[in-house]
């Protein structure tokens, strides 16, 4: 059985916050359930469809090789990531969207491969944002930039190299490096003026990128670390209360 799968297991067992359930905290409460569990329907949505249907298309013709990312773990052992390990599932780009509109950020970046989706929901929450997106591998950034052309989001660059910390949200989807992940979330997490929001893909797709996740949310900083297995999310907002929820999403 492979960590992913132990994960998930595990997960399964410890997420018991559905609909708010547990949760005591009344800015928390309100977040996981008008927020994260949202239902609704936005204008947005539509567009973030289209844009799915049309990354998955092209895809489906595409060599797989040419979108595996190859990684090493510490012990030596060679991995490689199937191109759906970098491919959000819409749920949770459209979690990113609501995110946006939640938070206002004043500045998003982004660090990963992405084959563009992620970025077009991050970025469409609100086109006066700017959004910096550093994606190293030039397939992924080629495809990228294509995307968030043809599906208009003027406000993305997007570029092979770059500081993410000049942002007050950010997202990190590097499931093939957690070393990368790590020098990452240090710089950020690791500013005293940090008081933002920041999204970590994959938390659980490795044991190095787990114990990263799992390091970080004991900083007196991350006052609120929510554990969706897929994705997890620090909140640093400044005045609440310290908590840690694994949430069933």
């Amino acid at each position: 059985m492979n960590y992913r799968i132990r994960s998930k297991i595990s997960y399964l067992f410890k997420a018991r916050h559905r609909r708010g359930h547990g949760i005591h905290s009344p800015f928390l409460f309100r977040f996981v359930t008008e927020v994260m569990e949202n239902d609704g329907f936005f204008s947005a949505y539509p567009k973030l469809a289209a844009a799915e249907q049309h990354v998955r298309g092209m895809l489906s013709i595409l060599n797989e090789k040419s979108w595996q990312v190859p990684v090493t773990t510490p012990k030596g052992t060679p991995v490689r990531l199937k191109r759906s390990d970098h491919l959000l599932s819409p749920p949770f780009n459209r979690l990113l969207f609501r995110l946006v509109n939640e938070f206002s950020p004043s500045r998003i970046s982004f660090f990963g491969n992405t084959f563009g989706v992620t970025l077009l929901a991050l970025a469409i929450a609100d086109s006066r944002i700017p959004l910096a997106a550093i994606v190293p591998n030039h397939s992924y950034r080629s495809f990228s930039l294509r995307v968030v052309e043809e599906f208009g989001a003027p406000n993305v660059e997007v570029r092979e190299w770059g500081s993410v910390t000049d942002a007050d949200f950010l997202v990190v989807q590097l499931p093939e490096d957690a070393a990368t992940c790590d020098h990452i979330l240090a710089q950020v997490l690791g500013n005293p003026a940090f008081a933002g929001v920041v999204v970590v893909c994959g938390i659980h797709t490795s044991r190095e990128l787990e114990s990263v996740w799992n390091n970080y949310k004991e900083m007196d900083r991350v006052r609120i670390a929510l554990d969706l297995f897929d994705v997890g999310i620090f909140i640093c907002k400044k005045g609440l209360q310290k908590e840690e929820f694994v949430v069933r999403f």
